[in-house]
């Protein structure tokens, strides 16, 4: 029987177009499917084991720009401080959860989120590590008449706390028992409030945060602190979240590792089933299942420059493309480019793929601390030049992480302007080495991740070939 893993083996398209199409259509087989090994148990220790988040950087970032605290509530950051990326937010329901976070670096983080959700979703995880926590359930209908009923500042009464009742016929689940305890220990230090709002300005009020400069990262934080009479004055802050996710923690490292290689493993794998005859889309779907098989997700592949999500392509005999990948495990990206050659190359691809790796070569064993991504592309333009190609390679530097491109704008700019980022230990980029020239014959390109290091750069991702010959 042809399955997809007999196809990915033999190599997609190997019947040409019609006969990958047919084959990659085929039912699977009625056996259950084979659960491969993967490192997710590994990547699931590291989230669990406290903020993901740099807070050295955080508290260095919050101190040069005179911030207070932060207010949170977009996805990203709200799991980079708390670990929890919930699967409302996943939905499409905005701000269903806030991470706050103070100077004061005696204070542990906060979260504010719905009762049900954090009895229902959150202590799920398992996390081990103490978090401030706030929780809302809703207005109790029966004084829902009468919003002052004599509690504090006119907060209206909320509802009892919500959990699935137990009908005594057998002993609870551990998982149950653990939803409960995880639910009584959060509600033992802090009361209900009636909805989001009071949650949210009950927590700032707690954590010292109504004062001040706090920076916050979404509309709703903003109105609330306009609306609540508070003292703070909210700040914008995605620049200055963007400096603290830059610089990585020693977990968020392991987790950029595992997905780094995760995703160079599954692209060389779906390159090296690519034939003629086979389509880009078919190449594209091929990556996002392996990249599946080890724990990451897709993202995008762009195939012989076509980053289009429709963009499609037949391969030929003899044709030389670049391939871009991208899938995330657990929110941590990797980026991975190579050239692909199905048979043999052109005189002028091959000149192009030396010339590439030449350029990188030249700039890894430049990079280190101190170094600006303005003085990265030359280097790399240099060394190609010296060894007489007439070339224009790209050598663009970013920030990988919870973003496939994480770096901060610039300042002085309304409109996203990445800035002339200097290279600090820790950090985790990319230097995307494409050719923009046509004419050659084909694409190319060459990419890989950097962890800077005290002294230099290390890669993240098996190096392997710079060029894939199928």
């Amino acid at each position: 029987m042809i399955t997809r893993r007999n196809v990915l083996k033999t190599g997609i398209g190997a019947a040409g177009a019609a006969g990958a199409a047919a084959a990659l259509a085929a039912p699977a087989p009625a056996a259950a499917a084979e659960l491969r090994p993967n490192n997710l148990a590994e990547r699931v220790k590291r989230v669990r084991a406290g903020p993901l988040m740099n807070l050295e950087q955080a508290y260095r970032v919050m101190e040069e720009e005179q911030l207070d605290g932060l207010v949170l509530a977009e996805p990203i950051n709200v799991f980079h401080l708390t670990g929890h990326w919930g699967s409302l937010a996943k939905m499409g329901y905005p701000a269903p959860a806030y991470a706050l976070l103070s100077k004061d670096q005696r204070q542990a983080p906060g979260l504010v989120m719905a009762q049900f959700i954090y009895y229902y979703t959150y202590a799920d995880g398992y996390f081990d590590f103490p978090l401030q926590t706030w929780l809302f359930s809703g207005w109790d209908r029966r004084l829902q008449n009468d919003d002052s009923s004599g509690q504090p500042g006119g907060e209206p009464p909320a509802n009892p706390a919500y959990i699935f009742e137990d009908k005594g016929e057998v002993d609870l689940r551990e998982i149950e028992v653990h939803r409960r305890s995880t639910l009584h220990a959060a509600l033992s230090e802090h009361k209900l409030s009636a909805d989001a709002r009071w949650a949210l300005i009950n927590a700032v009020k707690g954590m010292g945060l109504d004062r001040g400069r706090i920076g916050v990262d979404h509309v709703v934080v903003n109105a609330i602190f306009e609306t609540a009479g508070l003292d703070a004055v909210p700040v914008y802050a995605d620049r200055s979240l963007r400096r603290i996710r830059a610089i990585k923690s020693p977990r968020e490292i392991e987790l950029m590792t595992f997905s780094a290689q995760a995703n160079a493993e599954a692209a060389l794998v779906a390159a090296r089933a690519a034939r003629a005859g086979a389509t880009y889309q078919e190449l594209r779907a091929a990556f996002f299942s392996e990249a599946a098989k080890r724990g990451n997700l897709g993202v995008f592949m762009q195939v012989d420059t076509i980053g289009a999500e429709t963009g499609d392509g037949e391969f030929h005999e003899g044709q030389a493309f670049q391939i871009d990948c991208v899938s995330h495990g657990f929110h941590y990206h990797g980026d991975y480019g190579r050239t692909v050659f199905l048979g043999e190359p052109s005189r002028s691809m091959k000149q192009a793929t030396d010339a590439i790796a030449l350029g990188w070569d030249a700039i890894m064993e430049a990079l280190r601390p101190g170094l600006r991504y303005s003085e990265i592309r030359p280097i790399g333009m240099e060394a190609i030049r010296k060894a007489g190609h007439d070339l224009d390679v790209a050598f663009t530097p970013h920030s990988v992480g919870l973003m496939h491109t994480d770096d901060p704008g610039r300042a002085d700019s309304p409109f996203y302007i990445k800035e002339d980022v200097v290279l600090a230990e820790n950090m985790i980029i990319s230097v995307d080495c494409p050719v923009r020239n046509v004419g050659l014959g084909g694409s190319a390109h060459l990419e890989d991740l950097t962890l800077i290091t005290a002294d230099g750069g290390v890669q993240i991702n098996d190096i392997g070939d710079r060029v894939i010959v199928v």
